[in-house]
């Protein structure tokens, strides 16, 4: 338990903050406890006398498949099929207890299957060596003791107000508590179970005033005690449960030294209460007002005390026995509570402690735990509560100067199992556990409230947040709220305090937590692998990455990432930290659509440190304004890998339902304000071919001889078309563009009237064409003025794939490209070549698309120059070679699926970039080639998956990988 016991409490405001140690008084357990998959305890290990809890294998109501708790669901405790089960769970407890003639102390059906009861070592040792039996623990105490007084450093400043609230941005405008509708909305039907010293109910921050019933189905209770000393109005709205468990302080063999009954005689548990879910009021003390409110101040409380005073070695000590405490969850899960609060303390060397199965159980049915990490201070292994399924809290400052810092006190990671099995990152994150103000118990019927100091003060922080996060979430899991925590948390303002073993993901920011992007959920079945084998634990979906034991191979892990928002996301991941620990995530961009998960891997090795050095870095997921990021630590060989290559370019795909679509995504990425567009046929490509060159350059016709540059020298995207039907895609890109002129490539064949009448509507519309294709494209040639070279491509169906690369080349020279047929120089082409009259002429592509007797014609206009390999693909090469090295873009298209380049050649030529050709579902060698020449920046891949397969986009990032 982690306060300063302040006995004798002025009525006024105790300002003296107040902080305990931990210790246990009893011996070290001999065993583990939990339930399957956890090995079961052998006759041969010793035992002693003393109080044991059993554990047996078959699963309690918590877990039972037909009677199991969820987020949306309470655990079934009164149906049929629940009567029956906890008979038959009973019947198993007495024949273990009646085989070595043993009562019970306590019987749980609900959190555990199992019993506790005072045994001889014998007894416990008999009981371990059954086949129904999975461990037998020694129940140990967990005592209040007095501690020492945190002090602020000097010249730190301590506020007047109680500043939890305000710090943490819930109070005033535009804070959380106004997000959800205001205070009273905070929590509003949720229950905050707190097991601990009890309850001061009469306190004012537990009024019940304006509080609504407790929720249906709620099953809780307020025990009067075996004196009667808790009043049948204690339950009144916002205390709608309060109980005891004294059995195995009593089993033992102590008595309490205060009345038995739910009534806090200590002041831990009130103020533990009061910090998760206390109504906002207002006090007064040594003549200041103070503000004090929980983090919930709507969510309802249920109190369970399982810590007594009782009379020790010859004084007064305060001890929790495991026994009680698993009582207490048993019970919590049968009244229908939604978070539970631990602030004691717990074994910092066992994941399956039976308190922390319990626990674990309690989560799996939907419950959220937060406990304490403990108040020890020490460096290293001493964080208590170590299951990954619990949210373990670490007390910071929040007040003052150099806030938040990780206060002195609070227990660090990693935590003290075997090296090998350190894969969970504790504490989980940092809360206020410095000088806060909540109430406490009053001798005289006079409320009260003191500051205390102790990660006691920290984890009901967590447990009043997490009630809140999982009131506005309710279908959200536990893992999914602790997730949303650890993903959002803000930095501490100190390198120390930001390590992960020190102040885990970071402190708690409930402005960001609403809404954590993505989170990272696990279940039951999950955390029963981790128990099978922890040295695997880091495989667990966990908001964090531990490996304790690196190999000379990197160590990959899996996540799966879990959008909660109400739309589709993309996130890019990047990762920093230091050289030495190198952090591959993959993909590096994900899109995860609402509701939905996706999985991504980590992939980590030492590339140069010391093996037994814990190294630490942090991966970051980024969508907009929203970052989810994750601590990575590490620990292990240094790896036998290639030095980290450099980074690839970026990749991006532009592509639409269909031709028209990708046409129009094309268009987007035109510099604003284009005066012009071009429209072409998508169902016959030749007119674009010749069209994309002078688009490049933003020609416009003036009749059909001469040209004019659009007004501001912009380019011209090319939209495509079908020849009856303005398509919706086209239409949408024309209310984007709100072109002044459009020009048709083609005649009537390949745009109707019809459609340059709808047209009409969005510019002045004009046409290039001819009686043929070779017409239309000598037709666009003539559009250029002062011409030095001129592109000569094949029109034949078969061979638009030269055209298309050597378009982009010829709009970046200002050039035109005239098609021919194969065998012959057509006519159209021959007369715009003698007006034109060229210096140089240069063929695209081999002789297959263009003979050598259109070769020896072409000589008659100009030096003839042929860019040319054994196939398309290498055609694209050889007219790429005109680029240098570190392109900026290079553009992707299908050279077996015309359309999609056709829009993008203007685009490239326009940028003064390549467009290379692949095959749809691979990518050829001689492009791989030039890909890696030219080393660009960034590439483009034009087209949906149909035309440019995945696989390709694979085969291009592992040019750069390998």
């Amino acid at each position: 338990m982690q306060h300063q016991k302040k006995k004798g409490v002025s009525r006024a405001l105790a300002l003296a903050a107040g902080l305990s140690l931990v210790a246990g008084v009893l011996p070290a357990a001999h065993a583990v406890g939990g339930a399957a998959p956890a090995a079961p305890i052998t006759a041969n290990d010793a035992f002693e006398d003393g109080s044991y809890i059993v554990v047996l294998k078959d699963q309690p109501l918590a877990t039972f498949p037909a009677t199991a708790g969820s987020a949306t669901s309470k655990v079934d405790t009164t149906s049929a099929t629940a009567i029956s089960h906890t008979e038959r769970l009973l019947s198993q407890q007495a024949a273990a207890l009646a085989s070595v003639e043993a009562e019970a102390t306590h019987n749980y059906t609900v959190a555990l299957n199992g019993f506790s009861a005072k045994l001889t070592g014998e007894q416990a040792a008999a009981l371990a060596a059954r086949g129904d039996v999975v461990s037998v623990t020694p129940s140990k105490m967990r005592t209040l003791s007095e501690g020492e007084t945190y002090q602020l450093p000097d010249g730190v400043n301590v506020p007047a107000t109680e500043e939890s609230p305000d710090f943490l941005g819930l109070r005033g405008e535009g804070g959380v508590w106004e997000q959800v509708g205001g205070p009273m909305e905070a929590g509003r039907g949720m229950v905050v179970g707190v097991i601990d010293t009890g309850i001061a109910y009469d306190n004012p921050s537990f009024s019940g005033e304006g509080m609504p019933d407790a929720p249906e189905g709620w099953a809780g209770e307020c025990e009067p005690g075996e004196d009667g000393g808790l009043p049948a109005d204690a339950c009144n709205g916002k205390i709608i449960g309060a109980t005891y468990h004294v059995e195995g302080l009593r089993a033992a063999g102590f008595e309490a030294e205060e009345a038995v009954n739910p009534i806090d005689n200590n002041g831990h548990g009130s103020h533990v209460a009061g910090t998760a879910a206390g109504r906002e009021i207002t006090v007064t003390g040594g003549g200041e007002q103070f503000d004090m409110a929980g983090m919930a101040p709507g969510a309802h409380l249920s109190s369970y005390k399982v810590c007594w005073d009782f009379e020790y070695e010859g004084g007064v000590r305060n001890g929790c026995f495991d026994e009680d405490s698993v009582a207490a969850i048993d019970q919590a899960l049968a009244d229908g509570v939604d978070v539970l609060n631990f602030s004691i303390s717990g074994d910092p060397t066992l994941y399956n402690n039976p308190v922390d199965m319990a626990f674990k159980n309690a989560t799996a049915a939907g419950v959220f735990v937060a406990a304490a990490s403990g108040n020890e201070g020490e460096e290293g292994g001493t964080a208590n509560h170590i299951g990954p399924w619990m949210t373990t809290v670490g007390a910071a400052t929040h007040r003052g100067d150099d806030a938040p810092v990780i206060a002195p006190f609070s227990n660090p990671g990693p935590v003290a199992v075997a090296d090998e099995e350190q894969t969970v990152l504790k504490p989980d994150l940092g809360a206020p556990g410095v000088e806060v103000l909540a109430a406490i118990y009053s001798e005289d019927g006079t409320p009260n409230w003191a500051y205390l100091s102790g990660t006691s003060m920290a984890s009901p922080h967590v447990a009043g947040l997490g009630a809140l996060l999982a009131g506005e979430n309710p279908d959200w899991s536990p893992m999914a709220v602790k997730s949303a925590m650890q993903t959002s948390a803000r930095d501490y303002t100190d390198a120390e305090s930001n390590a992960a073993f020190e102040g885990g993901t970071g402190f708690v920011e409930p402005r960001s937590f609403l809404s954590p992007g993505l989170v990272f959920d696990s279940t039951e079945a999950d955390w029963d692998a981790f128990l099978a084998d922890p040295a695997n634990g880091y495989e667990l979906n966990t908001a964090y990455v531990v490996v304790p034991a690196l190999g000379t191979t990197p160590t990959t892990v899996t996540r799966t990432v879990t959008n909660p928002g109400d739309a589709e996301a993309t996130f890019t991941a990047a990762y920093e930290g230091p050289e030495t620990l190198q952090v591959e995530v993959s993909p590096a961009s994900v899109t995860v659509p609402a509701g939905g998960s996706a999985e991504v891997t980590i992939t980590v090795a030492n590339t140069g440190a010391a093996a037994d050095a814990w190294q630490e870095g942090d991966i970051s997921w980024t969508a907009g304004e929203t970052v989810v990021e994750i601590p990575v630590v590490a620990r292990g060989a240094v790896a036998d890998v290639e030095p980290e290559p450099e980074p690839g370019p970026e990749i991006d795909r532009v592509y639409g339902a269909d031709r028209y679509g990708t046409a129009a995504g094309v268009s987007a990425l035109f510099p604003e304000g284009v005066d012009t567009v071009y429209v072409a046929s998508g169902q016959g490509f030749a007119d674009a071919l010749a069209g994309s060159a002078p688009a490049a350059s933003g020609l416009l016709p003036q009749g059909v001889l001469g040209t004019q540059n659009t007004p501001d020298g912009d380019p011209a995207p090319v939209l495509l078309t079908r020849n009856d039907e303005l398509m919706d895609e086209t239409v949408a890109a024309l209310d984007a563009l709100e072109p002044s002129n459009i020009i048709i490539l083609g005649g009537e064949g390949a745009i109707n009237a019809d459609v340059a009448e709808d047209l009409g509507e969005y510019g002045e519309v004009s046409r290039v064409e001819g009686a043929n294709r070779y017409e239309t494209a000598a037709n666009l040639a003539l559009m250029f003025d002062d011409v030095d070279t001129v592109y000569v491509a094949s029109g034949d169906d078969r061979a638009y794939a030269d055209a298309l690369a050597g378009a982009a080349r010829a709009g970046m020279e200002n050039a035109p490209v005239i098609l021919t047929r194969q065998d012959e120089l057509h006519s159209a082409a021959q007369e715009a070549l003698e007006t034109l009259a060229p210096a140089n002429v240069v063929i695209l592509g081999g002789s297959v698309a263009i003979s050598d007797d259109v070769e020896t014609a072409l000589g008659e206009f100009g030096e003839v120059d042929r860019l040319a390999g054994e196939d398309r693909y290498a055609t694209a090469v050889a007219i790429s070679q005109v680029h240098d090295a570190d392109a900026s873009v290079v553009y992707i298209a299908s050279g077996q699926n015309y359309p999609d380049a056709l829009a993008g050649s203007s685009l490239a030529g326009y940028e003064g970039v390549p467009v290379l050709l692949t095959k749809q579902d691979r990518l050829s060698s001689v492009t791989a080639d030039e890909l890696e020449r030219l080393n660009p920046e960034r590439i483009v891949v034009l087209g949906g998956s149909v035309a440019v397969s995945e696989d390709v986009v694979n085969e291009i990032e592992d040019i750069w990988n390998d």
